[in-house]
């Protein structure tokens, strides 16, 4: 009798990587290989030392075996590497099939000050911005910038990092120099932007979109063409944290967040489109994640940037919009590679 058990899909779960982000990413990655829906999927863990080592299962190996033999990578890194075009270049030369936006997308949206003059092209708002590269003679620019262009308090940045990687608030002028020299040692770009003290808000979308299940989710979601925007999500630091840092993102207890974001129906749909927007703009495609800042009083929504393969960790905030809106972890995982293997 013939065995009529479908046969799995092989799904090769990229993780790890020299970026600042390291750990982060193997927690996405052991979270997506966690809730897989087993009956469909056979998870291969593939991971990338911090000296960029590969491992296929935990054995050493070269990388064209470790991405090899498999039906899609899902690209569980984060950061230099994996979010900014290069791993999706690989990829495609190699005709390996993939989750998240593709090489022009993934480029653009990790280029905070480029992403954000499309942005401003396409009349959204963004904070005013001034870019430093590393060994430049920038200090008659900066102080232009911060006397006559904006005011302090102003945020210093690496300009292609993520998870908050870096990022100071600078309040005295004293402490600019020692910012600005700490992000170079993440970046050989940096970004020094106007402060916008407001509600912070997050809000993922799914592309394509979710279909309308009749009811099926609890809060509403907004689907423009092949894009659904997920609940918005309200970012609370707590804990002394002065914006939504590195430790506010991933120690417990250290952020409330909000979802669905307590907004009026007005600022919930603008949000959505905002980040259904800026998705589109920038060419990205599987799933994103979008950060605005709803300034305070006069309700201006700001666009502070794009994440492309934003975190699947249990405390990251894409699967929390998605549960929300009636999807589980599985089957989030589900509609990213079903999507990607179209």
């Amino acid at each position: 009798m013939k065995n009529l058990q479908p046969k799995l899909i092989k799904v090769a779960v990229l993780m790890g990587g020299s970026s600042s982000e390291h750990n982060v990413s193997l927690n996405t990655g052991q979270n997506v290989i966690d809730n897989l829906d087993k009956s469909k999927y056979e998870p291969v863990a593939v991971k990338i030392s911090k000296i960029g080592k590969w491992f296929l299962n935990g054995k050493l190996t070269n990388q064209s075996d470790a991405l090899t033999g498999h039906d899609i990578v899902f690209n569980a890194l984060h950061g230099t590497f994996g979010e900014d075009g290069k791993i999706q270049a690989l990829l495609e030369h190699a005709g390996i099939k993939y989750t998240g936006s593709g090489i022009a997308g993934s480029a653009i949206a990790m280029d905070k000050f480029h992403s954000r003059e499309i942005f401003k092209l396409a009349g959204l708002n963004t904070p005013k911005t001034m870019k430093l590269k590393r060994g430049e003679n920038y200090i008659a620019r900066l102080n232009f910038f911060i006397n006559k262009i904006v005011k302090l308090p102003v945020v210093v940045k690496p300009c292609s990092n993520g998870s908050s990687v870096g990022v100071q608030i600078v309040e005295d002028i004293k402490k600019m120099e020692k910012a600005i020299a700490e992000a170079f040692k993440l970046d050989k770009f940096v970004l020094v932007e106007e402060f916008i003290k407001g509600r912070e808000l997050t809000c993922g979308v799914l592309d394509p979109a979710l279909e309308d299940k009749g009811g099926a989710r609890n809060f509403s979601t907004l689907t423009i063409g092949s894009v659904t925007a997920l609940p918005v999500t309200e970012i609370i630091p707590v804990k002394n944290h002065k914006f939504f840092n590195y430790d506010a993102k991933y120690k417990t207890g250290h952020s409330n967040e909000i979802t669905p974001a307590p907004l009026d129906d007005v600022l919930t749909k603008k949000a959505q489109d905002i980040a259904i927007r800026t998705h589109q703009i920038l060419g990205c495609s599987g799933y994103s994640r979008t950060d605005i800042i709803l300034k305070q009083g006069n309700g201006t929504m700001y666009v502070l940037e794009t994440n492309t393969l934003p975190g699947l960790t249990k405390n990251s905030l894409l699967p929390k919009a998605a549960q929300t809106a009636g999807l589980s972890i599985t089957q989030l995982l589900d509609h990213i590679i079903t999507a990607s293997l179209i």
